[in-house]
């Protein structure tokens, strides 16, 4: 969580994802939410009433903070350091709940699906960028040399799989949608930006050796999206009126 790849904040992506949504007004759980660009953005332009984002690493947090601060947000923008396990929100506590390129981090998709639905207001949306794979993605050989060049611990889940875990959470009209041509464009940008004054740029934030796993990770993404093996996709789901009776949620 919280290693949002460099390009992944661009405006017209989240609004992508937010298409057909009107979030003015709302509060917003940001899950992974690295440097805060996403959060003030979903803030200043998108006109939520508040964003929290949460994160693993203290650094990102920091970063955030005077980010939202610059930009004049601190009041409605804010950041929170976590653990992972169980969101630190009450029940009902958001009108949507998003994430952009972060749940990858995150092995027990079930646990987190359930928890978003119980920090959610009755009605209110997940609406997450999650990056999934094939059925057969476990034996490539192009997705284990990209896991060993990013140094990174990934869980996957094949779309399938995602959608069930959404139904079984207690998400009304769950939704994966997958979007691996666009992906595989944005992804050879992404790889020509950090190979030139944005690498620099992340080099001087995070440390150059940060800034060398993030070009690493995104040439071994571009491959095994090329393969067929990764798959990113679209996650939506609504928590009902009222989750049923085995819903630890309470409306």
């Amino acid at each position: 969580m919280g290693r949002r790849h460099a390009i992944s904040g661009r405006p017209e992506k989240v609004a992508q994802m937010l298409e057909g949504f009107d979030i003015s007004g709302q509060h917003v759980l940001d899950i992974g939410s690295g440097l805060g660009g996403i959060d003030v953005l979903l803030a200043a332009e998108h006109r939520a009433a508040s964003v929290v984002g949460i994160d693993v690493e203290a650094q990102l947090i920091k970063s955030a903070r005077e980010l939202a601060a610059r930009k004049g947000l601190a009041a409605r923008v804010t950041f929170q350091l976590v653990t992972p396990g169980r969101l630190p929100f009450l029940d009902a506590s958001f009108n949507l709940v998003f994430s952009k390129d972060a749940m990858l981090h995150i092995s027990d998709k079930q646990t987190l699906y359930a928890e978003v639905l119980r920090v959610l207001k009755p009605g209110g949306w997940f609406i997450a960028a999650d990056w999934l794979w094939s059925e057969s993605a476990a034996e490539s050989d192009i997705v284990f040399a990209w896991l060993q060049e990013s140094q990174s611990t990934f869980a996957f889940t094949p779309p399938a799989t995602a959608l069930q875990a959404l139904i079984d959470a207690g998400f009304a009209e769950p939704s994966v949608t997958e979007l691996r041509k666009e992906l595989q464009e944005l992804t050879r940008k992404e790889v020509a930006l950090l190979k030139g004054p944005l690498g620099l740029k992340l080099a001087k934030r995070l440390g150059p050796e940060r800034a060398k796993s993030r070009l690493a990770g995104a040439k071994g993404r571009q491959a095994a999206l090329d393969s067929g093996d990764l798959i990113p996709c679209h996650l939506r789901g609504r928590r009902p009126a009222s989750c049923g009776a085995f819903c630890g949620c309470r409306p």
